[in-house]
């Protein structure tokens, strides 16, 4: 430990004057400045080397040796008691729970990987079940789902789509469409309700969104209020149910009017009016507390 020989501060480590009176710091004959090294140096691994640990080698040595097990008495109980032809499904699901558990030592422990590999991988299992019987009925319908978690949810959390948030919103926006479209083809094998029922309704829900990018997201220095966020959120819901509401009961009836969701189009129209009181009535309030500071 050095301290100063003109006013007694302690030195950091290789400090070459003191902080204090600027005292040059001279070291005696034969030391030199360096940095220090450990006693016994180890070589560090290159930067971004990764590999499997003994713990999770061994683990998964072990969910091999249990599937190939598992799987051998799963076909012989099934032969044996005459169900082969029904063997599939048992196989197919202890297959995929140790491929799921495998998959989830050996990559990377983060949100991103994780949430993408368990997304691909009920995909498999849900599309394999589903293909029994040599075609797709219900799993498009819950695979697209997934997909469409997977980029709300995951997507939108990594470094590319913070970076480009207004292609992350339009990519959002497609790929809602998308599985909206999906639905219709496969449930009436044709566009029938889409165009007229679904594509309005999801051009007001749209239209909020980017109301919602205009009035709030534009606001670089000022706070914004979390009863604003919740307000402006509602209001967007309850008119996109109202729309959904108009553009069905047209598409059933014929009729342009309001069936169910009348009590949340009032609802919509009063937390307008009440966001923007609170908007005005917080506006004029900064303007005259200006006001008064300046005079």
């Amino acid at each position: 430990m050095a301290y100063c020989i003109q006013c007694g501060v302690k030195l950091e480590e290789r400090a070459r004057e003191c902080p204090l009176c600027q005292t040059p710091v001279i070291l005696p004959p034969g030391m030199e400045r360096g940095d220090s090294e450990p006693l016994f140096p180890q070589p560090l691994p290159e930067k971004g080397t990764e590999g499997i640990n003994k713990t999770s080698k061994g683990i998964i040595e072990l969910i091999l040796s249990l599937l190939v097990v598992s799987e051998i008495t799963i076909a012989l109980t099934m032969w044996f008691s005459g169900n082969m032809a029904y063997s599939f499904i048992p196989l197919f699901s202890t297959a995929m729970a140790a491929l799921v558990i495998a998959m989830a030592l050996v990559a990377k422990h983060t949100y991103v990987a994780q949430a993408t590999i368990h997304t691909i991988l009920v995909s498999i299992y849900l599309l394999g079940i589903d293909s029994i019987d040599n075609r797709f009925n219900w799993s498009l319908i819950v695979v697209g789902a997934l997909v469409l978690l997977w980029i709300s949810a995951v997507f939108t959390t990594t470094k590319k789509a913070k970076a480009h948030p207004v292609l992350t919103t339009l990519l959002l926006m497609a790929s809602i469409l998308g599985y909206i479209v999906m639905i219709n083809l496969l449930v009436a094998g044709s566009l029938t309700w889409f165009v007229p029922v679904a594509l309005p309704t999801a051009g007001v829900f749209f239209l909020g969104v980017a109301l919602f990018f205009l009035m709030f997201l534009t606001r670089k220095r000022s706070r914004i209020p979390l009863a604003d966020l919740v307000f402006f959120n509602l209001i967007v819901l309850f008119l996109t149910f109202t729309a959904l509401d108009i553009f069905l009961t047209h598409y059933r009836m014929g009729l342009w009017r309001l069936n169910w969701s009348l009590s949340l189009f009032s609802a919509a129209m009063v937390l307008t009016i009440l966001l923007v009181g609170v908007t005005v009535s917080r506006r004029l309030r900064r303007y005259f507390t200006s006001q008064n500071r300046h005079s």
